[in-house]
């Protein structure tokens, strides 16, 4: 059944804070999470940003970066026994490889911080993704959010070995209210082919249907991304663009379908403006690469 949101209620974006290293050197904030919520500040939505970062110089600069984008830190933990969190980023057969350091600030994620507060806000929803729950210490936290505020849950599953842990995965598609994969993950989490449309949209009503989903979201990179929820299927051919870096692009697409909800969008114009803004992170290295002008440009365009 479809959640309606309340105007000005704001997204609560729950997940890690790290940053990205690349092979030449450069390196980025980023995280699902965190990238998600800067989008969404970006275009206006104010999220309430649920995270944990080490007492160190990099959580400084992430801290210092939030504030000047006019993002909330309320809710932003410093951590004193663990470091900011860092991944590896590496590149093989053109397919990206991260090696996720373990033990980061944002597996420790407390709950006593953030719920006296977090009650009394008027939120829509929240967004988290199955890799933020990797440490069961966040894990539990995000589930006291969800079980105490009652929010409905929009869950971006991130299959990154070895961190694929089957209950948590289980725990996230049985609680999830809108759905966010990308058509690789679904093939592994319905045991189906997918190379074919009628193959992937078979596998997403298997998935829809077990989990009881209302909206199911799924990105297949250069092929585009498909929307599943019961009014049927819309799929969509990717824009086109010149890839430069196709990190964050997921997130991109998760940050303008929470956008979508939020200002009443149809299901054709969510997956084609996320199909947009996902193809314009790509044509720059990092997750978040946009000025505020280009996302003042986005929302007049949609």
């Amino acid at each position: 059944m479809s959640k309606t949101i309340e105007q000005n209620a704001r997204p609560v974006i729950f997940g890690e804070l790290l940053y990205d290293h690349y092979p030449d050197g450069n390196k980025y904030l980023a995280g699902a999470a965190f990238n998600v919520a800067w989008h969404l500040q970006g275009f206006g939505l104010r999220p309430i940003f649920i995270s944990r970062i080490g007492q160190d110089t990099e959580g400084e600069l992430a801290l210092t970066a939030m504030i000047r984008w006019g993002m909330d830190t309320r809710a932003v933990q410093i951590d004193p026994k663990h470091q900011t969190g860092n991944v590896l980023l590496s590149q093989t057969d053109n397919e990206n490889q991260f090696e996720i350091q373990p033990e980061q600030a944002w597996d420790f994620i407390s709950s006593a911080a953030v719920m006296d507060w977090l009650k009394h806000l008027p939120c829509s929803l929240i967004y988290a993704g199955s890799l933020a729950q990797r440490n069961s210490i966040s894990h539990k936290t995000l589930q006291r959010i969800i079980l105490e505020t009652e929010l409905p849950l929009f869950v971006d599953i991130n299959l990154r070995r070895p961190w694929n842990e089957t209950e948590i995965i289980q725990q996230c598609l049985e609680s999830a209210h809108w759905l966010k994969v990308s058509d690789e993950e679904l093939g592994t989490l319905t045991d189906k082919t997918v190379q074919s449309a009628d193959e992937l949209q078979s596998a997403a009503i298997t998935l829809k249907r077990k989990y009881d989903i209302s909206s199911l979201y799924i990105t297949s990179g250069e092929k585009g991304a498909a929307l599943i929820n019961e009014r049927g299927m819309k799929q969509l051919a990717a824009t086109s663009s010149e890839v430069v870096d196709t990190v964050g692009a997921g997130d991109a697409f998760s940050a303008v379908a929470i956008l979508g909800l939020h200002l009443g969008w149809s299901d054709f114009q969510i997956i084609k403006n996320a199909n947009e803004f996902a193809a314009r992170i790509c044509e720059k290295q990092g997750g978040t690469p946009l000025t505020q002008k280009e996302y003042d440009q986005f929302l007049e365009q949609w």
